[in-house]
């Protein structure tokens, strides 16, 4: 299934969208009142494309759109458009390529209903860094991070704990670890109903956004065991709270599908320890879990209205976040 993601457009050209789809292909669009063709698509590290610092790639392009095989080098990837008329569109590489980090990924670029978008390198969302390695770590310095919330729980901290990653300062928040027996119970029985109590955890909602309102917090990394359930439920809180629309919030969640096959891995290598100790992830029947379908984020919006009739009325009396302080915020992580 391909995925619509929005891009900030980074050098003059026309708007650009990327679709993200199975099978490491991605497919550009632009608007097409630009009267403009594409001439080539052009793969560089860094933001401001230079066409002899850039390798050009192999692409299927036609008047409207154009595809290219996703290149997975490590780090951070930019994509530049290169038009007849001269101009040339950039757009980030939503996925962060590491050796050790599963499902690392930019939440930026997502337009908000006020016409604004996430400001990129800001959010960042992860499965856990256990297995960084030296290239990784440099990878990760290059991202600037100063704020990491790692949403697992102590047994999941103490089996696979994080590596110091230069200035960052690591915040663990067991994001369910005050849940009673029941919740934990339904989040491995029935991941809708798990989704819906993970974002009633209203406490650990609330501490995570007003945390993102701490002075020192530019580059935030969320993350737990993979980066698919906990830290879906908490970037879809920050995606609404920010103004991004439902429908892209659920593209959004819908992304880690691109890391399922290494997910599998993951978790059939550890399959016992969390089925002993996190229900949330394996469920009671020992089996894995599935992966990401767009019910189980929808359950937890649903969460919301059936509790609170709008997300708004969830941000102001469920979580204590004061319009002035949303405002702070989506002035912060919004461009």
């Amino acid at each position: 299934m391909s995925i619509s993601i929005s891009n900030n457009l980074v050098k003059q050209g026309p708007l650009v969208q990327a679709k993200y789809s199975v099978g490491n292909r991605i497919t550009m669009s632009w608007n097409t009142a630009a009267h403009v063709e594409v001439e080539g698509i052009y793969l560089s590290y860094q933001l401001e494309f230079d066409e002899s610092q850039s390798a050009r790639l192999e692409a299927h392009i036609d008047l409207e759109a154009a595809s290219v095989t996703r290149t997975q080098s490590p780090g951070r990837n930019y994509y530049h458009l290169k038009f007849n008329d001269g101009s040339v569109s950039t757009i980030y590489d939503r996925m962060i390529n590491t050796d050790g980090v599963i499902n690392f990924r930019d939440m930026g670029g997502y337009l908000t209903e006020d016409g604004r978008t996430t400001r990129w390198g800001a959010l960042l969302r992860s499965a856990d860094l256990h297995e960084l390695s030296e290239q990784d770590l440099h990878i990760a310095g290059t991202l600037d991070i100063d704020w990491i919330c790692d949403l697992r729980s102590d047994f999941e901290v103490a089996k696979r704990p994080s590596p110091a990653m230069g200035k960052a300062i690591n915040t663990n928040i067991p994001f369910m670890a005050e849940a009673n027996p029941e919740d934990m119970q339904k989040i491995g029985l029935d991941l809708n109903a798990g989704y819906k109590a993970m974002m009633m955890n209203t406490e650990k909602c609330s501490l995570i956004l007003h945390e993102l309102l701490q002075e020192g917090r530019h580059t935030s990394l969320f993350h737990c065991a993979a980066g698919k359930d906990r830290t879906g439920v908490v970037c879809a809180l920050i995606l609404l709270t920010l103004g991004v629309p439902r429908d892209v919030v659920i593209e959004d969640y819908e992304l880690t599908n691109l890391a399922v096959d290494e997910l599998m891995k993951r978790f059939l290598a550890d399959s016992k320890d969390y089925m002993d100790h996190m229900p949330e992830l394996m469920g009671k029947t020992g089996e894995i879990p599935e992966m990401m379908k767009a019910n189980f984020i929808q359950a937890s919006l649903e969460a919301i209205d059936e509790n609170y009739g709008s997300f708004d009325r969830y941000l102001h009396e469920g979580l204590g976040v004061t319009e002035e302080e949303r405002t702070v915020l989506k002035n912060k992580y919004l461009v």
